[in-house]
């Protein structure tokens, strides 16, 4: 990371624009160890979002200091750094470099590298990014993994955009090494001794292709992954869609979900099984601040099955939605609703949510029931400075009667540094 620092020295020097956004949170909560010993427990959280950017490059960070005032915990004060990089833009009409820690949304690959990352720009119709370094710490702190060889994770995609047709194909490969440790195990003589259980990488290997095309009233999408470690499909996912008078939409979609194990995990040993789903649902504008929707799907397990059901309305600034489901994954009747309402020119926004269910976990199974009810509000005082305030009160089966609140300072600042005239 040292060597990092020192190769972002420059965007720093020269950066003109300052983007900075900081948000300080607070929770209170208290917690029964025992029926006679409690701790009471209060965390805050600072978090700092920057970017200093001088034409097309610029520097990134995404920064966490939270503790704990009341009951000190491990490692705390805990700092974490989601994101820290140098972005240079548009090299030669055709290159994007990002460089440092940051995330990775590439088709299947999605996580979090101190690496590299190159996008480029092949022909007006094509584009293609590489990218690939080290997993970061578990902890996230700032610094580079301490065993880089067995955490790492590189990949690509190669994009196709061609009006409304958009395809890509990509590629996805990921290790990580779990943590040495040591534990009790005893010998054939029933001698008990201490063991270093040290495990190996475990690893994804994923090829994906996806593709979107709309003509028409008509959309489709259709996506599939494959499994190159364990010879097989992953996910499979096909949907679409017909928009009917300009208000009246019907869609259907579906999907095979295989687990995604890693090679070397001892998961990969179990016996599971694929779920496959078929949904269908229909959406209809009645105005433009009346919506109404509702939709129907199966899930089908290796030897039972389930159904959801879902249906609901938007009404400008309010919203109702009904949930019921019924078979293996359990029964629930749900109802939740949301409202907020704009005042003063959108400086003071009342809101209230309402959640009510009443579900068992398996067929059976003793019928619980599961209330919160909250109220909240957001105060924006200028361009720069906002207050959000949030209360809930719970019901449900292990709180008879609990109320918190949450609060949120939010602070953002834009302006031209100006250290180079």
């Amino acid at each position: 990371m040292k060597i990092l620092i020192f190769l972002l020295i420059p965007a720093i020097l020269f950066s003109q624009n300052l983007n900075l956004r900081l948000t300080t949170t607070a929770y209170m909560w208290q917690r029964y160890e025992t029926p006679e010993a409690k701790t009471n427990h209060l965390r805050a959280f600072q978090l700092a979002q920057l970017t200093l950017s001088k034409g097309n490059i610029s520097l990134h960070s995404f920064v966490n200091l939270s503790n704990d005032f009341r009951e000190r915990q491990t490692d705390d004060p805990a700092l974490r750094f989601y994101n820290f990089y140098l972005n240079w833009r548009n090299i030669f009409n055709r290159f994007n470099l990002k460089l440092g820690r940051f995330a990775v949304y590439s088709g299947v690959g999605v996580g979090t590298i101190d690496g590299a990352y190159v996008n480029a720009k092949i022909t007006k119709f094509l584009s293609a990014n590489v990218y690939g370094g080290f997993l970061m710490p578990q902890n996230q702190k700032f610094s580079l993994n301490d065993d880089p060889r067995n955490n790492h994770m590189f990949g690509g995609q190669l994009k196709l955009s061609l009006g409304s047709l958009n395809a890509s194909l990509s590629y996805f490969n990921q290790h990580r090494k779990p943590k040495t440790y040591e534990a009790l195990r005893a010998d054939s003589l029933g001698d008990v001794f201490v063991q270093e259980i040290n495990l190996t990488s475990s690893q994804y290997q994923i090829v994906s292709g996806d593709l979107n095309y709309e003509f028409s009233i008509f959309e489709v999408y259709s996506r599939i992954d494959y499994d190159i470690n364990n010879v097989k499909i992953s996910r499979g996912e096909v949907s679409a869609g017909v928009n009917l008078f300009n208000k009246l939409k019907l869609s259907a979609s579906y999907d095979y979900r295989d687990p995604r194990i890693p090679v070397n995990s001892i998961f990969a040993v179990f016996n599971y099984g694929v779920t496959k789903e078929i949904e269908v649902g229909i959406h209809y504008r009645i105005s433009h601040l009346l919506r109404i929707y509702t939709g129907f799907s199966n899930v089908n397990y290796v030897d039972d099955k389930s159904q959801r059901i879902i249906a609901g309305f938007d009404a400008g600034y309010a919203s109702i939605n009904f949930a019921k489901r019924l078979g293996y994954a359990g029964e629930l009747d749900g109802v939740s609703a949301q409202v907020y309402y704009p005042m003063f020119n959108n400086k003071f926004i009342p809101n209230a949510t309402l959640s009510y269910a009443s579900y068992k976990l398996w067929e059976g199974g003793e019928k619980n029931k599961n209330l919160v009810v909250g109220l909240g509000a957001n105060v924006k005082l200028n361009n720069a400075i906002s207050f959000d305030i949030q209360s809930h009160y719970i019901q449900n089966r292990i709180y008879k009667s609990d109320f918190r609140i949450f609060f949120k300072f939010n602070y953002w600042l834009f302006t031209n540094i100006g250290l180079i005239k």
